[in-house]
């Protein structure tokens, strides 16, 4: 994947409108021109004084560009870079969980950028249920957890009928687990979801049948 250099472009339009981020701003448009080396010196720039914003500031900063990172369908450090994410991104979604031990959504921050590109790879399922123990009923974390199951799931499946990557007897609890989590969700989800929880589950007790 490449850049979506228009993107780019709105982003740093957008953060050119807000207080104190002209930094991140010149990041973007300098990335948006393809001046690598000029937007990581901006960036630097613009993270010496972020990193001692208030956690309240740093925070509306992090699911701001979280939100821009998972919009974007280009190479992810295009618009959350490396140093941002390890030395600002990460640690405010960290100490957001520690501040605020009965809310989800640092979790489902940390769990929606563990992985992808080059800046962290961690599994995302811990963080969902952490966030799911904080609030059994929060539905982006019921939702993604769902997502994360199936992807993981799918992976063990891609090679059948000749080999199942895993435990199919632990896939089918799992998915269970999956379809109660689908109650409270949105129609288009469930709609979306449903049939291929559904699938995978055909997929296993095949297989389970097979090796019988």
């Amino acid at each position: 994947m490449g850049f979506d250099l228009g993107y780019l472009r709105e982003l740093a339009e957008d953060a050119s409108e807000r207080p104190g981020w002209l930094g991140l701003s010149d990041y973007f448009r300098f990335r948006h021109h393809g001046l690598r080396r000029e937007a990581l010196d901006a960036l630097d720039g613009f993270m010496a004084g972020a990193v001692t914003w208030p956690l309240a500031e740093r925070v509306v900063l992090s699911v701001w560009i979280g939100e821009k990172r998972m919009a974007y369908r280009g190479q992810p450090e295009a618009v959350l870079p490396v140093p941002l994410f390890r030395l600002l991104v990460r640690p405010t979604l960290d100490e957001w969980a520690a501040a605020a031990p009965d809310e989800p959504w640092p979790l489902v921050w940390l769990a929606r950028l563990s992985s992808g590109g080059a800046t962290w790879h961690a599994p995302p399922q811990p963080f969902l249920r952490e966030a799911l123990d904080r609030d059994p009923l929060f539905a982006p974390a019921r939702l993604d957890l769902v997502v994360a199951v199936l992807a993981d799931i799918a992976f063990h499946q891609h090679e059948l009928p000749h080999a199942y990557l895993g435990e199919a007897t632990q896939d089918l609890a799992t998915l269970d687990e999956a379809r109660r989590l689908l109650v409270g969700l949105d129609d288009d989800a469930v709609a979306d979801l449903a049939p291929r929880i559904a699938w995978a589950r055909s997929e296993a007790l095949a297989w389970l049948e097979g090796a019988a």
